[in-house]
């Protein structure tokens, strides 16, 4: 199937590639299919979420325990359910980011991650229990994590 996108053009994926929100992601809810895109390989630093019916909805997306590695968000059983077991094996969690002008002002959202299994190809948007910020920098934390690495 082909798709339209505003950043990517039109781009082909397979139908099983498709994920279905049931319940939509905060500010979308009425958008239910949706679509990971990678920058290269699956477990890329950065992802998109593409809605499939609007070409003008893309959200940076990133896996936070790449940048945060204490990430360790308490997500109620039940809500995990909702898009299958509760294996972490088969759950991908994405943290959508917001990429202003400025790039030293880049967050994500870790209060409110965005879960994928990819074997039941449904995905679910959460709050999490824990303390976790709407606005995390991630610019600082991936430049504190390169320093680390010098």
């Amino acid at each position: 199937m082909k798709i339209d996108t505003r950043h990517f053009g039109e781009v082909e994926i397979n139908d099983d590639k498709i994920v279905v929100f049931k319940k939509g992601i905060f500010g979308f809810d009425h958008i239910h299919e949706f679509v990971v895109l990678y920058e290269g390989d699956q477990g890329a630093p950065f992802a998109w979420l593409q809605a499939l019916k609007d070409k003008n909805v893309c959200l940076p997306m990133v896996n936070p325990m790449l940048w945060y590695p204490t990430y360790s968000p308490d997500v109620d059983d039940d809500l995990i359910g909702e898009i299958g077991e509760l294996d972490q094996k088969l759950l991908e969690i994405f943290s959508v980011v917001v990429i202003p002008e400025d790039i030293t002002q880049m967050t994500t959202n870790l209060k409110a991650p965005i879960l994928i299994n990819h074997n039941t190809k449904k995905g679910i948007q959460v709050i999490v229990n824990d303390d976790y910020d709407v606005r995390h920098n991630l610019y600082e934390q991936i430049q504190l994590l390169k320093k680390a690495g010098e």
